[in-house]
């Protein structure tokens, strides 16, 4: 049997539910509502990955709602590439007026360097409002990450058993996520982190 890469496979999961997300989407309503999903994660998820996300929005080729994807782009490219946390958090606040976001944005910076807010990190990354806007290979990727910020020691069992799962999770695809069990494990763990 002729099958691709296993990034190739990855790279199309991700790619179709992306593709799924966004073929939701009609009207600038449907724009605004896809964005302001991500924005409760500001200071919980790194904003460069929130922007990522918005950015996924290019794709989408719907001529009603193209000047407003175009001016949350915009903004979102600016933030992505901008170094500094305070004008990003202007260009947040800027952004989040666009769409019409009725929460205020103070902080965009998250914190990983405790165990208590890495285990609200995983909980988040782990839970069903999350899973349902992110592939399943970033959320492994975000916490494999976490080890960059906190020294997840074997000692701390469970949440070396969620890091390590996700170390395989990340290189798998959906189908082989699916039949591994191993997402399920990883968040059925994230249950029991105090």
């Amino acid at each position: 049997m002729n099958t691709p890469p296993l990034n190739n496979l990855i790279r199309n999961d991700i790619d179709m539910l992306w593709s799924n997300r966004l073929g939701l989407i009609h009207s600038a309503a449907g724009v605004r509502s896809f964005v302001c999903e991500y924005l409760p994660l500001l200071s919980i998820d790194y904003d460069t990955s929130i922007t990522e996300a918005i950015l996924q929005l290019q794709r989408i080729d719907i001529a009603k709602v193209q000047p407003l994807v175009s001016e949350i782009t915009a903004l979102a490219k600016l933030i992505y590439n901008e170094r500094d946390t305070s004008v990003r958090l202007k260009l947040w606040q800027q952004l989040v007026k666009t769409v019409g976001y009725e929460k205020e944005i103070n902080k965009i910076d998250i914190n990983l360097t405790s165990r208590s807010n890495v285990v609200k990190y995983i909980k988040v990354l782990l839970s069903d409002d999350y899973m349902k806007t992110w592939p399943a290979h970033d959320i492994a990727y975000k916490i494999v990450n976490l080890m960059a910020h906190y020294d997840i020691t074997e000692d701390d069992r469970p949440l070396y058993e969620i890091w390590y799962l996700a170390t395989e999770v990340e290189a798998m695809s959906l189908a082989e996520i699916g039949k591994s069990g191993k997402l399920d494990e990883m968040i059925g763990l994230s249950k029991g982190l105090d």
